[in-house]
């Protein structure tokens, strides 16, 4: 199957609040044109977990969508950096979700991670408060 999108990139978010945890993810084409916005309610959970768990949520969207690139963009340092190898991830239950990540991101021929400040994460960061509050969201293909 011919990719739809050659190149897009990902912002994800996670959050945690006494209330529950959530999962942010918006969707762009490399020109910067929306293509997917959704959050996901997760479990109770670590904020690092829910970090974990808005980046499968971005891939397995990604993957959905037939890209061939995907540059992954979040405000989570140690998410990113343990994704490029930079920091070992030491917690097991962690380690279970940077090996659902590095399956998923093994899909596509190249992926990129960069970190970004909270405020170029402004959307995904409300979408995952917004699912950690218990309210879903999702525009686009799925």
């Amino acid at each position: 199957m011919a990719s739809r999108f050659d190149q897009l990139v990902i912002y994800t978010d996670g959050s945690i609040t006494p209330v529950g945890a959530g999962a942010g993810v918006v969707i762009q084409t490399g020109s910067g044109e929306l293509v997917h916005v959704e959050n996901q309610i997760l479990a109770p959970m670590t904020n690092n977990e829910a970090e974990y768990a808005a980046l499968a949520l971005g891939l397995e969207i990604a993957a959905q969508l037939n890209a061939a690139i995907v540059e992954i963009r979040a405000d989570s340092e140690v998410m990113i950096c343990q994704m490029r190898g930079e920091f070992a991830v030491k917690s097991q239950l962690l380690k279970q979700k940077h090996w659902l990540a590095c399956k998923l991101a093994r899909s596509f021929l190249r992926v990129r991670y960069i970190h970004i400040p909270r405020e170029e994460n402004a959307l995904a960061d409300t979408l995952a408060a917004e699912a950690s509050a218990g309210r879903r969201w999702t525009l686009g293909v799925r």
